[in-house]
């Protein structure tokens, strides 16, 4: 026949052979469910605001996420604690009990530890932590578990803040450091008792302790030696309730592992849940995050007054508690009632077992003190333990899984309602845009296509006949030229040129002042009528911003050019074509030629400038041309002479160059006509470019026509987000990925 400690063994590795992996599993699964239910509930708010749909409106109403996802969110945590449960290399009992009931009284008796290892002494309590004492062979060791700053702020001080409504609330260790707490004590005694464990134990206090908080999210495990344990654990406060030690307040967990008293025990580890009643905030949270994944059984531990003894409510709330996380209490806990040699209280425990109205696994009487005794109860929950834990185990695992089974049904019946929303719809949205679209550009006779074309028509017509009168820009141009040419003429238009004059012929000679000054004067010139590029530019872009007023309001496609207008409209307009639409060669090819048209100073203007210009040069003339020189240049030349001769020779060139120009004024409207005419026939008239604006547009259209479009391509694609929102909360809702028990 197997040992007990046998049979521990091989429930351990039976229940942790394979179920931890499986729910792991089955948790990443249930948390797919939830985020794909999560996801179609967005869906449907959308809908709802949304959707004009008055029947579609009534099915998405029905559907109810909230209820799935609660059962989810508790499943989750249910699966949580059994994967801790399974997971563990021992059986744990956890032994649960108000203060001063006889714990670590019980704990000693059956571990053979001492005071030492765990401290205790009357009238008070010990600290809020979490204390595991495993049956190991060999000497003691004991490993504190110390918080770092995450799990401290989260776990300590934060409910705290939460219960006596505190703000602002500390994020980090500084911030509570600097945090200015109120003066005044909260009303009512229970808010005062914890008002005053925070401020004068944790807060006063915290530079005595702070050293030992592990910096970042995890906490530390440091070993120490038994005998230091009651440093870390026992809190002293001197006659007046201060605290006089400190350790305790950044400790976590203590864990002590040393060869229990009872030869067959195996694989066992008693659980000291921190006792309540101390107004000590976190206890109740450390007991039940204990049972929930810690626990296999527990053992409730009661001593009462040998002359006051009755079950009293705060008994019954720690059952109560206890019954909150672990599931089929009254098949997994057990009552010993304290039968303290030192009280005489038998009477008094006798009273309680007979009345005891909690229903446990067995009631016993027992001296907590005494190791006989203690042992006694120890063996019959090991017994326990060995026979019924994986039975309870099992039914508890059964239960889930049935809920779970359960969550995977009602999943349906929501995909179900989910696929009915848009069944019952009027209309086919995909059929309906693309007659919209169909109509809207139309055709030869109607629509933007017919609108489209008539209006480049009508360009064509206007640039035709604009190409019989001079470039109003370019002959304004000249004219502002012309003006700066009289306003600006260099040394004529000096204050006192004739000085100047003479400056410069006592510096050389009237020769060389007069060819110098001809130089000066053609430069200028030369510098003066460069401006007309500024004409030609406008005229190109007038040209451009005619094109682009076009599509911009006929052709409704100012949505796509960012704002843009005139010029940089039809910029932005070819470079969306080539970047987001390389197959429209036509519509490439048509916006490629009048983005690109310019007309050239340097070709068209200069050539006629620079001709006549040459008449200012001191290139040396022939016999025959020297006739037309304005003056013969001599040694006795005065500087009068030559200053007149300057102004004929500068006004001459100037009227000569304007009238050159006047007869190049009608160039950049028959320029400007026949980009046009080349233009129009590559979007409009050539055989693929209907075509291409046809495809454009299709690819458009939800900008185009916001109203009539839009809406309708906006309302499909919610009614298609829901749909694969729907698809993909079915592909996850696999029966068989939820299960995990064979």
């Amino acid at each position: 026949m197997r040992s007990r400690a046998e049979q521990v063994a091989s429930i351990i590795e039976h229940r942790s052979r394979y179920l931890p992996n499986k729910i792991a599993t089955v948790e990443k699964e249930l948390q797919a469910r939830a985020s794909a239910l999560y996801n179609l509930e967005t869906h449907q708010q959308v809908l709802l605001q949304e959707n004009a749909n008055t029947q579609a409106s009534e099915y998405l109403k029905a559907i109810n996420f909230a209820d799935i996802q609660k059962r989810i969110t508790s499943e989750l945590f249910v699966l949580s604690k059994l994967k801790s449960r399974f997971s563990r290399n021992t059986l744990n009992i956890g032994v649960v009990g108000l203060m001063g009931q006889g714990k670590s009284t019980l704990l000693k008796s059956l571990s053979g530890l001492s005071d030492q290892e765990i401290p205790a002494y009357e009238g008070a309590a010990c600290t809020a932590v979490r204390s595991l004492v495993c049956n190991k062979e060999g000497s003691v060791e004991v490993r504190v578990i110390l918080h770092s700053e995450k799990t401290f702020l989260e776990e300590v001080i934060l409910p705290y803040y939460k219960s006596l409504k505190l703000k602002p609330e500390p994020g980090t260790l500084d911030e509570f450091a600097r945090a200015s707490l109120p003066a005044q004590m909260p009303v009512g005694a229970t808010d005062e008792a914890v008002y005053k464990h925070l401020r004068y134990d944790y807060f006063q206090n915290l530079e005595y302790y702070r050293h030992l908080i592990v910096t970042g999210a995890e906490p530390a495990e440091v070993a120490i030696a038994p005998e230091e344990v009651a440093e870390y654990v026992r809190q002293k406060r001197n006659p007046q309730g201060e605290l006089i030690s400190y350790k305790h307040l950044a400790v976590r967990e203590v864990n002590i592992f040393c060869p229990f008293e009872n030869p067959d025990v195996g694989r066992i580890a008693l659980v000291d849940i921190p006792g309540l009643g101390d107004s000590k905030l976190g206890d109740e949270k450390v007991m039940l995050d204990t049972l929930g994944r810690a626990v296999d059984v527990v053992l409730f531990i009661t001593r009462p007054d040998p002359q006051r003894y009755q079950w009293r409510k705060v008994d019954t709330d720690l059952y109560d508690i206890a019954a909150q996380e672990l599931n089929n209490l009254a098949g997994r806990a057990f009552m010993v009632v304290n039968h303290s040699q030192r009280t005489q209280n038998l009477n008094a425990c006798i009273a309680l077992k007979d009345t005891l109205q909690m229903q446990v696994v067995s009631c016993e009487i027992a001296d907590c003190s005494n190791p006989e005794d203690a042992n006694q109860v120890f063996d019959r929950i090991l017994n326990y333990l060995a026979e019924h834990i994986l039975e309870i185990d099992q039914e508890y695992a059964r239960q889930s899984q049935e809920r779970l089974m359960k969550i995977q049904q009602d999943i349906d019946l929501i995909i179900q309602a989910a696929q009915k929303v848009f069944s019952a719809t009027d209309s086919d949205l995909s059929t309906l845009i693309d007659d919209q679209y169909d109509d809207l550009f139309g055709t030869d006779q109607d629509g933007w296509w017919r609108e489209i074309t008539i209006a480049f028509q009508e360009l064509r017509f206007e640039f035709a006949k604009g190409c019989q009168l001079p470039s109003k820009s370019l002959e304004s141009s000249v004219e502002k030229v012309y003006k700066t040419c009289k306003a600006n003429a260099g040394i004529l238009t000096a204050n006192n040129p004739e000085a100047e004059i003479e400056k410069q012929i006592k510096a050389s000679n009237p020769m060389k002042a007069y060819a110098d000054y001809r130089d000066l004067l053609r430069t200028l010139l030369s510098d003066h009528f460069s401006h007309l590029d500024e004409g030609l530019k406008e005229s190109t872009q007038e040209v451009k911003a005619r094109v682009a007023e076009i599509l911009i309001t006929v052709g409704q496609l100012g949505v796509l050019g960012n704002s843009l207008e005139d010029w940089e409209f039809i910029q932005a307009f070819r470079e969306l074509l080539e970047r987001e639409h390389s197959d429209l060669k036509r519509l490439q090819q048509g916006f490629r030629i009048i983005s690109n048209f310019e007309l050239s100073y340097s070709g068209l203007i200069e050539p006629q400038i620079y001709q006549n210009l040459v008449e200012l040069s001191n290139i040396q003339l022939t016999d025959e041309d020297s006739k037309d020189v304005t003056l013969k240049v001599g040694q006795s030349t005065t500087a009068d002479l030559i200053l007149n001769a300057l102004q004929i020779d500068y006004d001459r060139t100037v009227a000569r160059i304007k009238a050159a120009l006047e007869e190049l004024l009608y160039q950049p409207s028959i320029a400007a006509y026949a980009l046009i005419e080349k233009f129009i026939d590559n979007i409009i008239y050539h055989k693929e470019a209907q075509k291409d604006w046809k495809k454009f547009l299709r690819r458009v259209r939800a900008k185009v026509w916001a109203e009539e479009i839009g809406k309708l391509e906006q309302e499909q694609q919610r009614q298609q987000d829901w749909l694969n929102s729907v698809k993909r909360l079915k592909e996850v809702n696999r029966v068989e990925t939820i299960q995990f028990l064979t």
